[in-house]
């Protein structure tokens, strides 16, 4: 994994050719594990913030949104997930 990393660091700096299919579709997949992790650890921090008594306002200025998207999101996530809001 880090070689292909690294890979993709050469390659942004034209230092190395590009990667192959297996590789890039195994850093796609690795990408996409990411991404839901951090979504998780987002909610998480929704749901602590709102536990501590933080205003959706409050946790839309801090995810760089409005109040409305901020609730609009973390209900969204809610649903897809089969969780109650």
């Amino acid at each position: 994994m880090r070689d292909a990393l690294a890979a993709m660091a050469g390659e942004a700096a034209g230092n190395s050719p590009p990667l192959g299919k297996d590789e890039a579709l195994e850093m796609l997949a690795l990408s996409e594990v990411v991404i839901r992790k951090a979504g998780y650890g987002r909610q998480s921090m929704v749901r602590s913030a709102r536990g501590a008594g933080a205003s959706w306002t409050q946790i839309g200025t801090a995810l760089g949104s409005s109040k409305q998207a901020a609730w609009e999101s973390h209900s969204r996530w809610l649903e897809e997930q089969g969780l109650d809001s």
